[in-house]
Protein backbone atom coordinates (compact mmCIF):
# COMPACT_ATOMS: atom_id res chain seq x y z
CA UNK A 1 0.00 0.00 0.00
CA UNK A 2 2.79 2.43 0.88
CA UNK A 3 4.66 1.64 -2.36
CA UNK A 4 1.48 2.14 -4.40
CA UNK A 5 0.89 5.53 -2.75
CA UNK A 6 4.48 6.57 -3.40
CA UNK A 7 4.16 5.55 -7.07
CA UNK A 8 0.91 7.49 -7.41
CA UNK A 9 2.50 10.62 -5.92
CA UNK A 10 5.49 10.26 -8.25
CA UNK A 11 3.19 9.80 -11.27
CA UNK A 12 1.14 12.83 -10.31
CA UNK A 13 4.22 15.01 -9.81
CA UNK A 14 5.73 13.78 -13.08
CA UNK A 15 2.48 14.51 -14.96
CA UNK A 16 2.46 18.07 -13.69
CA UNK A 17 5.59 19.02 -15.62
CA UNK A 18 5.50 16.59 -18.56
CA UNK A 19 3.62 16.90 -21.82
CA UNK A 20 1.35 13.86 -22.02
CA UNK A 21 1.76 13.38 -25.79
CA UNK A 22 5.53 13.69 -26.17
CA UNK A 23 6.84 12.93 -22.68
CA UNK A 24 8.95 16.09 -22.86
CA UNK A 25 8.73 18.86 -20.31
CA UNK A 26 5.76 21.19 -20.71
CA UNK A 27 5.84 24.94 -21.24
CA UNK A 28 5.07 25.80 -17.61
CA UNK A 29 7.99 23.75 -16.32
CA UNK A 30 10.27 25.17 -19.03
CA UNK A 31 9.40 28.70 -17.93
CA UNK A 32 10.09 27.81 -14.30
CA UNK A 33 13.53 26.45 -15.17
CA UNK A 34 14.21 29.40 -17.50
CA UNK A 35 13.44 31.88 -14.72
CA UNK A 36 15.71 30.09 -12.25
CA UNK A 37 18.55 29.86 -14.79
CA UNK A 38 18.09 33.49 -15.85
CA UNK A 39 18.83 34.67 -12.31
CA UNK A 40 21.70 32.20 -11.87
CA UNK A 41 23.34 33.41 -15.07
CA UNK A 42 23.02 37.04 -13.95
CA UNK A 43 25.01 36.08 -10.84
CA UNK A 44 27.49 34.01 -12.89
CA UNK A 45 27.80 36.69 -15.61
CA UNK A 46 27.18 34.02 -18.28
CA UNK A 47 24.93 33.74 -21.33
CA UNK A 48 22.07 31.56 -22.51
CA UNK A 49 20.22 30.76 -25.69
CA UNK A 50 16.53 30.21 -26.24
CA UNK A 51 15.54 28.31 -29.36
CA UNK A 52 12.07 27.84 -30.81
CA UNK A 53 11.42 25.07 -33.32
CA UNK A 54 8.42 25.08 -35.64
CA UNK A 55 7.97 21.56 -36.95
CA UNK A 56 5.19 22.53 -39.35
CA UNK A 57 3.53 19.27 -38.30
CA UNK A 58 -0.20 19.35 -37.68
CA UNK A 59 -1.14 16.64 -35.22
CA UNK A 60 -4.37 15.62 -36.94
CA UNK A 61 -3.44 11.95 -37.27
CA UNK A 62 -1.58 9.34 -35.26
CA UNK A 63 1.12 9.28 -37.94
CA UNK A 64 1.69 13.00 -37.59
CA UNK A 65 1.71 12.72 -33.77
CA UNK A 66 4.35 10.00 -34.01
CA UNK A 67 6.39 12.23 -36.31
CA UNK A 68 6.16 15.09 -33.80
CA UNK A 69 7.34 12.80 -31.00
CA UNK A 70 10.23 11.63 -33.17
CA UNK A 71 11.33 15.23 -33.81
CA UNK A 72 11.09 16.02 -30.09
CA UNK A 73 13.29 13.03 -29.29
CA UNK A 74 15.87 14.06 -31.90
CA UNK A 75 16.01 17.57 -30.44
CA UNK A 76 16.51 16.25 -26.93
CA UNK A 77 19.25 13.84 -28.03
CA UNK A 78 21.33 16.65 -29.56
CA UNK A 79 21.88 18.45 -26.26
CA UNK A 80 24.52 16.58 -24.35
CA UNK A 81 24.53 18.64 -21.14
CA UNK A 82 22.20 17.95 -18.25
CA UNK A 83 21.54 21.69 -17.82
CA UNK A 84 19.90 22.01 -21.25
CA UNK A 85 16.13 21.58 -21.45
CA UNK A 86 13.73 20.82 -24.31
CA UNK A 87 9.98 21.20 -24.00
CA UNK A 88 6.77 21.03 -25.96
CA UNK A 89 5.98 24.71 -26.29
CA UNK A 90 2.63 24.47 -28.03
CA UNK A 91 0.75 22.18 -30.40
CA UNK A 92 3.49 21.96 -33.03
CA UNK A 93 6.45 23.87 -31.59
CA UNK A 94 9.26 22.96 -29.24
CA UNK A 95 11.51 25.21 -27.17
CA UNK A 96 15.02 24.62 -25.95
CA UNK A 97 16.99 26.39 -23.26
CA UNK A 98 20.77 26.23 -23.53
CA UNK A 99 22.12 27.68 -20.29
CA UNK A 100 25.72 28.81 -19.96
CA UNK A 101 26.26 28.71 -23.73
CA UNK A 102 27.42 31.43 -26.11
CA UNK A 103 26.48 32.09 -29.74
CA UNK A 104 29.16 29.76 -31.15
CA UNK A 105 28.03 26.93 -28.88
CA UNK A 106 24.45 27.52 -29.99
CA UNK A 107 25.52 27.23 -33.63
CA UNK A 108 27.08 23.85 -32.80
CA UNK A 109 23.80 22.61 -31.30
CA UNK A 110 21.77 23.89 -34.28
CA UNK A 111 24.19 22.20 -36.68
CA UNK A 112 23.95 18.96 -34.69
CA UNK A 113 20.14 19.10 -34.88
CA UNK A 114 20.12 19.79 -38.60
CA UNK A 115 22.59 16.96 -39.25
CA UNK A 116 20.56 14.50 -37.17
CA UNK A 117 17.38 15.39 -39.08
CA UNK A 118 19.22 15.11 -42.40
CA UNK A 119 20.50 11.67 -41.39
CA UNK A 120 16.95 10.56 -40.51
CA UNK A 121 15.75 11.83 -43.88
CA UNK A 122 18.54 9.99 -45.75
CA UNK A 123 17.50 6.79 -43.99
CA UNK A 124 13.90 7.41 -45.03
CA UNK A 125 12.78 7.53 -41.40
CA UNK A 126 11.65 11.15 -41.15
CA UNK A 127 11.02 14.16 -43.30
CA UNK A 128 10.08 17.51 -41.85
CA UNK A 129 10.56 21.21 -42.39
CA UNK A 130 12.04 22.46 -39.14
CA UNK A 131 12.35 26.22 -38.78
CA UNK A 132 14.57 27.38 -35.92
CA UNK A 133 14.61 30.78 -34.27
CA UNK A 134 17.26 31.40 -31.64
CA UNK A 135 18.45 34.25 -29.45
CA UNK A 136 21.60 34.29 -27.36
CA UNK A 137 21.76 36.77 -24.51
CA UNK A 138 23.78 37.52 -21.42
CA UNK A 139 21.06 38.10 -18.81
CA UNK A 140 21.06 41.39 -16.95
CA UNK A 141 18.69 42.94 -14.46
CA UNK A 142 17.85 45.63 -17.04
CA UNK A 143 16.63 43.05 -19.58
CA UNK A 144 13.05 41.84 -19.31
CA UNK A 145 13.04 38.06 -19.95
CA UNK A 146 9.81 38.34 -21.96
CA UNK A 147 11.66 40.46 -24.52
CA UNK A 148 13.96 37.52 -25.22
CA UNK A 149 10.99 35.32 -26.11
CA UNK A 150 9.58 38.05 -28.38
CA UNK A 151 12.97 38.31 -30.12
CA UNK A 152 13.10 34.51 -30.45
CA UNK A 153 9.64 34.45 -32.04
CA UNK A 154 10.79 37.15 -34.48
CA UNK A 155 13.90 35.11 -35.31
CA UNK A 156 11.67 32.08 -35.91
CA UNK A 157 9.53 34.09 -38.35
CA UNK A 158 12.68 35.17 -40.22
CA UNK A 159 13.79 31.53 -40.41
CA UNK A 160 10.39 30.49 -41.78
CA UNK A 161 10.66 33.15 -44.49
CA UNK A 162 14.14 31.92 -45.43
CA UNK A 163 12.91 28.52 -46.61
CA UNK A 164 12.92 24.86 -45.68
CA UNK A 165 14.97 23.82 -42.63
CA UNK A 166 16.35 27.32 -42.12
CA UNK A 167 17.44 28.94 -38.89
CA UNK A 168 17.96 32.46 -37.65
CA UNK A 169 20.26 33.15 -34.70
CA UNK A 170 20.39 36.57 -33.09
CA UNK A 171 22.57 37.90 -30.30
CA UNK A 172 20.74 40.30 -28.02
CA UNK A 173 22.71 42.95 -26.18
CA UNK A 174 21.91 46.23 -24.46
CA UNK A 175 24.14 49.15 -25.31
Amino acid sequence: MVIWRALMIFSFQNASFRDTETGLYNQAYFMEIFNREWHRLIRDNDSLSILLFNTHIRTTSETEKAKLIQVGNILTEQTLRSTDITCRFNEHCFAMGLFGLDTEGTKVIVSRIQNALLEQEKLGLLHCNLSIGAVNVKPELTIEPGVIFEKTITALHYAEQSGVNAYQLETYTIH
